[in-house]
């Protein structure tokens, strides 16, 4: 096992209070979705509705009977009780089961929280870009076949008897980064950043289990994809390979006619297309937003705490002590036994009397020492300080006083005699010199040990009163904030980040009214929010876009036009026009660049693209084409000649990496078989709800 971090080993426990509803349990404090955790005994759970009445009961028995006529009145409880919590989680009514896969259901709180996930990330890829409208059902769609493949992963694992020890759950999460302290992993940090995120270790330890669980057959497949060298000659004639081509560009300002976008026109167009002219759907929020970095702001220490501050980091602001050190270096063979080890002790005591004798030690370093890089020099080594050295020749460097030489010391490298010529004492920069650092320092130390308290009993207090966040932030201290109205694709300030959309547009926050879970914005930085406005997506008048529609009419017009005169000009060419007769008719000019390859970047990448998936022309013959291009302009293509990629410029570590990626996707390909495979003799039902 890993140093530094070990799997928890946390009891389980059905949570039956409201939360659990939600996904998540106050006590709990876990994970949407996964099996719920609590670590050491229970502390508390809240028990709202039908369970309240279950518990004054059990409160009237603790207080008004004793005895074993308590015992047997609770013993009779437990077992409807237990039932009647088992089948309110586990049951699939109530639109809870996303899909069923075989005898498995796969929970709607796991999709939604999956999909928010993913939608995420989209949105910080893609940004203002991303069209909740167009972007949403295809990526619902995508989730819902990600989990379901999983659970066939899982089950098929299973069933041949796969495991995951607890030392790779271990290592996998001590790779990641976001766990990381100077690029070492951090326990302390691990559990912080799963208490903001509301997540028991032993839940996410779970999650990761499950994720390498399901990776290991398809990985293990893919791993042992072969690739021949034929067929890495064909792909490398390919990828090389370069086309010679002419063209001639058909501007489509040429072709755009106003009248085209008549008052008649532009109101047609409106009523068609009315979904593409609308106001997008908004929200306000109040929300509580803690950061370290404003907790920091208003820490102001008086200079005796500053002053004990600086005493318990005094060596952090401390010159170490350093000494100026000779040695004498007599090497041991390669494998040495003891026979060898003792002849060059014998042999560096007898240089240690001559010393003692009187002779000079620089002298006798440059005579005897076997290490080329001090011998020279009679054996300085210069200035040193501890932990730069081997820690046996260390140790007795720092103990000697100056002037003294030492025994014979045995490191890896062989024996030494050290001698300390001086010693420099260390020094600490005086409180007045580093003041600014240490308040620095303190005001930071301070605002993160502030920040996690207070970052606890946030997430709890918003899951303890979860349709309000008044008494939290009065509570807390936190002042309560309004933002303004905001899109899907997020606002301004801090809710230019797009997990703070994906969390006020989660279903939870925008049909149900909850407080959202803590939202990490930034290093040591959260947000809770819960819905203030929600105003949907409407139309807008006609008038305000009437001037874009005219517009965009024109355009399709021009389009149309310049397509079709591209087409004719192909069919005059195919008939057996000449190049010339054809751009007179056009007014163009041919062009002709140099050959193009794949990645070419001269011309537009839209004519790259149609080049290359025209057919190729028999030896002596013509191709000939036409392409819409990004700038909105039509080209009509001449493809003459196809050069095939040449085998003796492709050198052997790009062979290698070709052969790497092509192995790489037969071995997705692998996996998608195995996938196939396992739904064909699956029982699939998906029932997502698409609320």
């Amino acid at each position: 096992m890993a140093s530094g971090f070990t799997p928890s080993s946390e009891s389980r426990l059905i949570c039956l209070s409201r939360k659990a509803q939600r996904g998540i349990c106050a006590g709990c404090k876990v994970l949407q979705g996964e099996t719920y955790f609590i670590s050491g005994a229970l502390k508390f759970v809240s028990i709202t509705g039908h369970i309240k009445e279950k518990y004054h009961m059990l409160t009237f028995i603790r207080e008004k009977v004793q005895g074993w006529i308590a015992w047997v009145i609770v013993g009779l409880l437990i077992i409807p009780f237990a039932l009647w919590g088992i089948n309110e989680y586990f049951g699939t009514g109530g639109g809870l089961v996303a899909a069923t896969v075989n005898d498995a259901e796969i929970d709607q709180r796991e999709f939604q929280q999956t999909f928010y996930e993913q939608r995420g990330r989209m949105q910080e890829m893609l940004g203002g870009q991303y069209d909740s409208r167009i972007f949403d059902p295809q990526l619902r769609q995508r989730v819902i076949n990600e989990l379901v493949e999983r659970e066939l992963l899982l089950q098929n694992a299973d069933a041949m008897g796969y495991r995951v020890s607890e030392q790779n759950v271990a290592a996998t999460i001590r790779s990641f980064e976001s766990f990381h302290e100077e690029g070492v992993f951090s326990p302390e940090l691990y559990r912080q950043q799963l208490k903001i995120q509301g997540q028991s270790p032993a839940s996410f330890e779970h999650r990761i289990r499950r994720a390498l669980l399901a990776s290991q057959l398809p990985t293990g497949i893919a791993q042992t994809a072969l690739v021949t060298d034929a067929e890495l000659d064909a792909l490398i004639r390919l990828q090389r390979q370069q086309r010679e081509v002419a063209y001639l560009t058909l501007p489509i300002n040429r072709y755009e006619d106003e009248s085209d976008a008549s008052e008649a026109a532009v109101a047609s167009y409106y009523e068609t297309h009315r979904d593409r002219y609308m106001t997008p759907e908004r929200v306000s929020v109040e929300y509580i937003e803690l950061s370290a970095d404003e907790l920091g702001a208003d820490i102001e220490p008086g200079d005796e705490t500053l002053r004990e501050f600086y005493q318990s980091r005094r060596q952090q602001f401390s010159v170490p002590e350093e000494r100026r050190v000779r040695h004498i270096l007599l090497t041991l063979p390669e494998g040495a036994d003891e026979s060898d080890v003792e002849a060059i002790r014998t042999k560096a005591e007898d240089v240690l009397e001559r010393i003692r004798a009187g002779e000079s030690f620089a002298a006798l370093a440059g005579e005897l020492s076997e290490d080329p890089g001090s011998a020279d020099a009679g054996g300085d080594l210069g200035l040193i300080s501890q932990g730069v050295m081997e820690p046996d020749f260390e140790q007795v460097a720092f103990a000697l006083k100056e002037g003294d030489v030492s025994e014979p010391v045995l490191t890896s490298f062989g024996f030494h005699i050290i001698k300390v010529d001086e010693i420099r004492a260390g020094e600490a920069k005086p409180f007045e010199e580093v003041r600014d650092e240490l308040l620095s320092e303190y005001r930071r130390d301070e605002a993160e040990r502030e920040y996690f308290d207070l970052a606890d009993k946030l997430t709890n207090m918003a899951y303890e009163t979860p349709d309000s966040l008044t008494e939290v932030a009065e509570a807390l201290g936190l002042p309560l904030k309004e933002s303004a109205l905001f899109s899907r694709n997020g606002g301004e300030g801090v809710f230019a980040n797009p997990r703070l959309a994906i969390a006020a547009f989660n279903d939870e926050v925008l049909k149900q009214g909850y407080n959202s879970e803590p939202v990490d914005v930034g290093e040591r930085h959260v947000v809770v929010l819960r819905l203030k406005e929600h105003r949907q997506a409407a139309p807008l008048p006609l008038e305000e876009v009437a001037d874009a529609i005219r517009q965009q009419i024109i355009t399709e017009k021009a389009q149309e036009r310049a397509q079709n005169a591209a087409t004719e000009l192909v069919q005059r060419l195919e008939s057996g026009a000449s190049r010339e007769e054809v751009a007179k008719e056009a007014d163009a000019e041919w062009q002709t660049p140099a050959a193009l390859e794949r990645n070419a970047t001269t011309v537009d990448p839209a004519l790259v693209q149609a080049v290359f998936r025209m057919p190729r022309p028999a030896e002596g013959a013509i191709r000939y084409g036409s392409a819409a291009l990004r700038s909105g302009d039509f080209a009509v293509l001449v493809l003459s000649r196809v050069i095939d990629g040449d085998l003796a410029n492709f050198d052997k570590a790009e062979r290698e990496n070709l052969r790497q990626q092509l192995a790489n996707l037969r071995g997705a390909e692998s996996r998608q078989a195995i996938l196939d495979a396992l739904k064909a003799k699956a029982r699939i039902v998906i029932q997502l709800d698409e609320s």
